[in-house]
Parts: structure tokens; sequence; C-alpha cells
């Protein structure tokens, strides 16, 4: 049985196996659901879905992009991306109160003919096409009613993005920001969107239609903000995202990122490429003023422009043979040359977009034009290039901005070639440990490593010698339930003759059995009595004489053996602060230390529970120590954006609520402040950012392959408070999935321990909610003698 999210209410579905229709029974609603597939992939589906209700349609969009790297025929995957494409919500029909679509990303472009949509239908079966093909229609007529509204709306030069308000309900800074500038930019002649103003008195249903129209008809966006969230909350992303994806179609259009109270490197990475504007700037709206005018101006067309380029035609009549001879040494490789006579031309025309093409093809050792999309990496940086762009008509910029993007699009095909063969590689390493696995003593017939090894071939069928792998693999699991039958067979023939021989036995011995029954009965007795009296009580008093002596440890380690035995309990809590001391003064790596409490089994009646440490290296009068058991869990980073250790919100909140909530104030004075190493993922050249000095921190790749040896030393259990807060759980084996500070394949991803042990290098989105911490860092023992 599978659980998903419904996709208009977000209520839990209850999935039979093999089904992929199901009705939601909160909201009624007949949908398509995922096929048949792992957790993961069912947690990412999950994920998704939620982000999209949310309306975080661009973080939803990547999640199911990733679900589609790793299964290309699941049709909900597709059929998720429509939905975020087109920024689909369900709202409750007022007449009917049946969930419908409403639509918060219209576009020009038709749902009917869109690739992912198709690819849905393609890997659909005849229930799920039937779905997909009705409400495909019904988001195409919104569509339509959409645009066609929008062809009546006013256009726009300007269109001010920003929050207006806060959590709280309350008018931000923002707002304030935007209101002035919105009537200084109309004194100067400017029709500006201005959501307040020109949103005043319209039914949110009609919104869309108007900020359609004004996205598609402004020439520019200021994007305005104070705080980093607040450029990044659900309805502000939402309308610079989709300007951005229409500037890429219309390079004549300009979004300018305007920001105050806070650093530029603070703003979203999306804006990287962008000039942004400071608005605490003397003249910022001046600058922004001059730069609207030029972006607006640089489409009407003008009498003066053209006279302009008919004198440089009228003047310049020896460029045409100048150029010539530049591009004859760029295809003799005489770059010198080429550069020489590129020079020249621009010395009669410093705006001639054909030289500054030359003097790239220079700079990247091209012989012809073409030729520039074989580059190994975009040179959109070049100064060449950008200058190219700025004075080039049209057909030329298409041209050149084409190379940029078929080098983009072919190097994250080939990273994503090298990344899915990379996976492949370890799952199939992987299996193959799982497959060579040793039986263990107590169960030689055991066959769990060779299922486990068949579900990892599986997840890889094809590739390499996989397929025949699992055939061995079945072999070997039917050969070993044979063995298994065949002992059993023989330890029942055993059995069979060992009870025969007891029944003659006993009839041998009944008589004597009959005399000796008093005897027995006493023995009995005395053996219950020693064992409940006598016995306890010996080791009652031992550990009464291990106190007196001042053997602190062994004298608690015998108490709480008893069990509740007399006053054994009371005995040990008196002695536990001091326990709890000498333990620590003779730890060693492998031992068990406890030092602090925090909330373990999730009842708060009963106050915080103290916390088990294992000790992983003691060293100048030092131990390294991590939690036992996970303590929590918490996203990595609260955003899914590009992050390091050094910047993530995990650290902050290792360092702040978790050490305060843990630890008292003697203890915090024993756990020093450290140089935690920006450690590099091993596998991946993920930048790792800069060094930090930190009270705890969690383990890194290199330092958690050092201290644990093999998969199971890493394996860990989350505790019931850690659960109760998301921490995912391996129904087989109890054990969870716990965070490392290293990063993963990219800037956004970290990595972590699976369930399983495995160190997983390329790891989990930063924002990746069931993960959990493993807590560790440095007990300095110098406090204990003083």
């Amino acid at each position: 049985m599978s659980l998903f999210k419904c996709k208009m209410c977000g209520g839990d579905l209850e999935i039979a196996e093999g089904a992929t229709i199901a009705e939601c029974e909160y909201c009624g609603t007949k949908q398509t659901v995922p096929k048949a597939m792992d957790e993961n992939l069912q947690n990412l589906f999950n994920r998704a879905n939620t982000l999209r209700i949310k309306s975080e349609f661009d973080k939803a969009e990547k999640l199911y992009e990733k679900i589609i790297q790793t299964d290309t025929t699941q049709s909900e995957a597709y059929w998720g991306l429509i939905l975020c494409k087109y920024g689909i919500e369900y709202v409750d029909d007022p007449a009917t109160f049946k969930k419908i679509p409403t639509c918060h990303r219209a576009s020009y472009d038709s749902i009917i003919a869109d690739d992912d949509y198709k690819s849905a239908l393609e890997h659909a079966d005849i229930s799920q096409r039937s779905i997909y093909e009705e409400q495909a229609k019904e988001i195409d007529r919104i569509q339509k009613d959409i645009l066609a509204l929008a062809q009546k709306e006013e256009t726009y030069d300007v269109f001010i993005c920003y929050k207006e308000t806060d959590a709280n309900g309350r008018r931000t800074q923002d707002s304030v920001i935007a209101n002035d500038i919105y009537y200084q930019l109309t004194q100067e002649g400017f029709k500006v969107f201005y959501a307040a103003i020109t949103l005043e008195g319209k039914l949110g249903s009609a919104y869309e239609p108007i900020i359609f129209a004004a996205l598609n008809s402004a020439k520019v966006m200021l994007s305005i903000g104070t705080k980093p969230e607040y450029f990044n909350a659900v309805w502000v992303k939402n309308e610079w995202s989709r300007f951005l994806k229409i500037i890429k179609k219309d390079r004549s259009k300009l979004l300018i990122p305007c920001y105050r109270d806070m650093d530029a490197y603070e703003l979203p990475e999306e804006f990287a490429h962008l000039q942004a504007q400071d608005m605490s700037k003397i003249g910022f709206i001046n600058d922004i003023v001059r730069g609207i005018k030029k972006v607006i101006k640089k489409d009407e067309p003008k009498q003066t422009t053209v006279v302009k380029e008919t004198v440089v035609q009228s003047t310049n009549t020896n460029i045409a043979p100048l150029l010539k001879r530049a591009f004859m040494f760029l295809e003799d490789g005489d770059w010198t040359s080429a550069d020489e006579y590129c020079e020249k031309v621009l010395d009669q025309d410093p705006e001639n977009a054909q030289a500054y093409l030359g003097k790239l093809m220079v700079e990247l050792h091209v012989k012809n034009q073409d030729s520039l999309k074989n580059c190994a990496e975009p040179f959109d940086h070049s100064n060449n290039y950008q200058k190219a762009i700025r004075f080039a008509d049209e057909k030329l910029r298409a041209v050149l901005t084409g190379y940029i993007e078929y080098i983009n699009t072919r190097n994250e095909n080939a990273r994503l070639k090298a990344r899915e063969e990379s996976i492949k590689e370890r799952i199939y390493n992987s299996a193959i440990a799982l497959m060579n696995k040793p039986a263990g003593f107590m169960n030689k017939f055991s066959t769990t490593h060779y299922e486990e090894a068949i579900e990892e071939f599986q997840k890889i069928s094809g590739w390499r010698y996989s397929d025949e792998k699992i055939i061995v693999c079945q072999k070997k699991i039917e050969e070993l339930k044979a063995q298994a039958e065949a002992e059993r067979l023989e330890k029942e023939r055993l059995a069979e003759i060992a009870r025969i021989e007891a029944e003659k036995r006993a009839k041998r011995n009944k008589k004597i059995a009959i005399i000796t029954t008093p005897i027995v009965c006493a023995v009995i007795a005395f053996i219950i009595v020693l064992n409940t009296v006598i016995i306890p009580n010996n080791k009652y008093n031992d550990a009464i004489a291990l106190m007196d002596a001042g053997n602190v440890i062994e004298a608690y380690e015998a108490l709480v053996s008893l069990d509740g035995y007399k006053d054994s309990e009371d005995k040990a809590n008196s002695i536990y602060d001091k326990y709890k001391v000498e333990k620590l003064k003779v730890a060693k790596a492998g031992d068990y230390v406890l030092f602090g409490a925090y909330e373990q089994d999730n009842n708060i009646s009963n106050g915080k529970e103290n916390v088990e440490w294992l000790v992983l290296e003691v060293k100048d009068g030092k131990a390294l120590v991590i939690s036992k058991y996970a303590l929590d869990c918490q996203l990595y980073n609260t955003s899914y954006t590009n992050v390091t250790w050094e910047t993530c919100t995990l650290r902050k909140w290792l360092n702040n609520d978790f050490i305060n909530a843990a630890f008292s104030a003697d203890e915090k004075a024993m756990i020093p402040t450290v140089t935690v190493s920006a450690d590099k993922n091993p596998y991946h050249s993920t930048n790792p950012g800069n060094a930090t000095q930190d009270q705890v921190f969690l383990l890194s790749i290199t330092e958690v392959n050092k201290y644990f040896s093999y998969d199971r030393a890493r394996q860990c259990k989350p505790t019931n408070y850690a659960v109760s807060g998301g921490a995912y759980v391996n129904s087989s084996n109890g054990n969870c999935y716990w965070w490392l500070r290293s990063p993963g394949q990219r800037q956004n991803i970290v990595a972590g321990v699976d369930n399983g042990g495995v160190v997983r290098g390329d790891g989990h989105s930063v924002d990746y909610a069931n993960l959990a911490v493993r807590p560790a860092l440095w007990i300095d023992l110098n406090y204990l003698y003083n």
C-alpha cells in the first residue's frame, strides 16, 4: 500500500498496489497517481506536490525533473511539470463545491502542443491518459479565456515586483519603497504596473489576465527587496521568474534587481548575471530612470538613428574589405593579423558587431563562426562577446545567443549523463558488495543480502552485467533455501529419534520419578529463591561494597543491572553525576558516555533524557563524540539555494538552539570552540566554502570514513522525537538517513549517510525534509580535574 498526497487538496491517498487512478475521500476528486515505486521516489512526489500546492512552482518543477532523471517513464512527473509550468492551483467551485483548476502562469504556448504533456500521454496507461486529456482541455480553455482578457488590458512600460505584506499581515518596507518609486516613475511619464494601485478593487480571479498582460508588455521589471526572503517569497518569485523566461525569448527586455539593507550576494542566484542597484545609494532613482529611458527608447524607431547609420555607411567604405581580410586570417589561424584587422575596423566604426565577433574568435582561437558552438565552455562572460551582442542586429544576436544555449545544453546533458553513469556505477558496486557479503554464523542460510542485491541490480537493469547478476542471485537464493529445507528436515528426523528415546527413558524412570518428585520440587524451589533473592542480594551487596570502595563506574553499572531491586535505583541515581564524570575521565575510542540531556522519547511530561555519545577519538585531553542516536530532524538549509556548511541554517541551529537546549552552563563550558575544516567532497569538485569556528558540528565525508570503517557501523536509529519531527525510518531495519556537512554533487545538494550506512556523496537537496541530525562535538576533559 503506497501513500500519496491528493493533487487538489493535499489529503492522504492510500493506493493499492498497481493502481494508477484514485479518488480522494476528502475532496472527492478522481485523479491520476504515480506508478509503483520505491520510498525515495514516493517522498519526492509528495514533496513536489506539497510545494506545488503552496504555489512554489519553480521548486516543485526541479523535483519533478529529478524524478524524471531517475525514471523517464513516470507519466505523473511529466504531468507535474505541466501543472508547474502553467501555475495550476485547484480551488473550490462555489457552485458545485468541487475542485477546479485556476491558472497563475498563463502562456501563449498551448498545453496541447507541450512536449511534457505529450510525454505524459506517451507513458500513461489508458485510464491515466483519459484524465490527462480531460484536464488538459480544461486548462487550455482557461488559458484561452485569460489570453482573450489580457488582449483588452493596458500595456505597461515598467512592472514593479515586490512583497506587499509580511507574515503578520503588516505592510512591508518594500511596499513603501515601491509606492515612492511608482509615483516618481509616473511623473516621468512611464506607464507603471504597481499591484497596490493597478489591482485595487479587482477580484483575485481577475488578477492573472492583468498580470500576464503587464509582464508581456513591460520592457523593464524592477524587483524590489530589503530582505533575501522577500525576494524569494512565493508570489514575488513567481513574477520575476516568469519575466526572466520572457527575457530569454525577447532580449530587449530588462530586469533590474533593487536592494537595500542587505548584501548584493544575498540576492537570488538567478540574478547573478544582472546589474543590481543599491537603493541606499545617492542618485539611485535617477540611475533607474536613465536606464528605463534607454531601454524604452531603444525600441522606438528614431529618424536620428537612420541618419546616423547612413553617415556611418558613407564614411566607412573600407570596412567590408578589412572585415573580409580579418576573417580570411581567421581561417588560416593567423590570430595576430586577424585581431589587427578587426582593430582597424573598430577604429573607423567602434560599434561594428562583426569586428567584435572576429576578436571573439581570435580570443577563442576559432577559425570559423559556426565552430563557436564547439567551444568547451560558454563564453558569454567575454567582453568581446558582450559587445558583439550589444551592437549586433537581431539575426546575429540570435545566432550568438544560440551558441551559448547550445553549449550550456550540451554540457548539462553531458554532466547529467556522467552523473547517471556515476550513480549506476555506485549502485552496481554496492550490489556486488551485497552479493559477495558472507553469511552470518547464526544464520548461514540467510538470503537477505542476495535479495537486497537483486533490488539494487533491478534499479539499473540492462546496464553492464546487472541482469546476469540478478539470475546468479536468484539461483543462490534457491540453493540456500534448498539447503535450509534439507537441514530442517534432518533436524526434525533427529528430534523425532530423540523424542522416542525420551519416551523410553520416561517409562523406565517412572517409578523413580514418583519417589524423587518431592526432592525435585524442593530443588526447584531452592533455585527460585536463589535467583530471586540470594543472587540479587549478593549482587546488591557487591554493588554497595563497590560504592563504599569508591569504584563509582562498576557500582553504578551493577546497580542499574539489578533493575530496581530494593533501593538500587535510588542508589544509582545518587551516584549518577559522579558516574558520568568518572566514565568521561577514562573514556577511549569506542566507549559510550553520557553528557547533556535532550528530548528523545517524545514524552515532554517526563522531561529530557540523558544523551548517549559514542567516543570517536581522545586527543590532547579532549574527546571527539557523536550522538549514538539521531536526535532531531532538521533541514540543512531552510530554502533551496546554493549554500555551504559555513552559510547553512543547520549550523546556526546546532550552535544556538540545540546547544542551549541540550546542555547546562557548566556543560557548555566543557565544549570548546574548534576549527571545523571546509572538507571537500572526494567524489565531486563542489565548493565546500570556508573553515568555520563551531562548538557543535556535523561530520564530513572524510571524517565519517575515518571513524567508521564499515557501513554497518554508520547505521543509526532515530529517537522517537526525531521521528515525530519527520525523520525517515526504514521499515525493515529501523534506521534513518543523517546529514553530513560536506557538499554533494552541486552547491544546493549535501552529502549524507543512508539507512544502510552507505555514504551518499551525491547527496540530497539542502531543503530535504526527512534527514535526521547526529550532532558531533569535542568535550574538554581537563575540566573534570578542576
